[in-house]
């Protein structure tokens, strides 16, 4: 697992680089030596590393009667997981999120999907603090018992990924609450189930902090760094 270096470089709280390069300045005169120059880039870049944050994403809500907001956050859910065990908002509550929707018959973008999931995994084996939810848009025919053996075929550990599985209007509304592209378009008994590569990340109070393109290698990056930096946070 790549550690996400929490920088201050030594440098108090409340310094800044230009109180830095003052300081250079005044105890060496205006002249600053190659030595003294990489020393304060390399303070200014620590600076801005650790202001690095996250936006919030979403839409707030607002209380028509007393004009307070709330954020914008992932829906509530109750879903069957490839354990056969009923997983809910309640069981993830507290954690980082990372989500997908999915089906185990798909053979174009789902199998790219799940190999970059399953980097997300182990970038961060075994982190309790981290929950993933694949939500399959094909409840119908992906079962527990289906869903298990699509982790064994990856490599998923059921501790931290859930692969969950309900109703399919159930599972479409719960995309609509993520702002994620799903639906089945099928018509008559030709099947269309059709949903994008989104990954979203969630942090411990269910508010969005990122929308990801699972298909893309540097987006995943940056999805891990995303998470490494929320981390930081607990």
């Amino acid at each position: 697992m790549r550690k996400h270096l929490q920088m201050n470089c030594g440098v108090p709280k409340g310094i800044t680089s230009r109180a830095i390069l003052g300081k250079l300045m005044k105890a060496n005169g205006w002249f600053m030596g190659p030595l003294y120059l990489v020393v304060f880039i390399g303070m200014a870049g620590c600076a801005e590393y650790s202001e690095r944050t996250l936006p919030i994403l979403g839409e707030p809500q607002v209380d028509p009667l007393t004009g307070e907001t709330t954020p914008f956050i992932g829906p509530d859910f109750s879903f069957l997981n490839q354990d056969n065990e009923w997983i809910t908002q309640e069981h993830v509550e507290g954690k980082i999120q990372v989500v997908d929707f999915f089906f185990a018959s798909c053979v174009t973008i789902c199998p790219i999907m799940t190999r970059s999931m399953v980097k997300v995994q182990e970038a961060f084996p075994e982190d309790p603090r981290l929950a993933l939810l694949s939500y399959t848009i094909d409840p119908a025919h992906d079962t527990p018992e289906r869903l298990a053996e699509y982790a064994d075929r990856y490599g998923i550990d059921n501790q931290q990924w859930s692969l969950l599985t309900g109703k399919g209007e159930e599972v479409f509304s719960v995309s609509k609450g993520y702002k994620v592209m799903a639906f089945d378009d099928s018509l008559g008994e030709t099947p269309n189930l059709i949903h994008d590569g989104t990954f979203v990340l969630l942090d411990t109070q269910r508010r969005v902090r990122g929308y990801y393109n699972g298909l893309e290698p540097t987006e995943i990056d940056r999805l891990i760094d995303d998470i490494e930096l929320l981390l930081t946070t607990l």
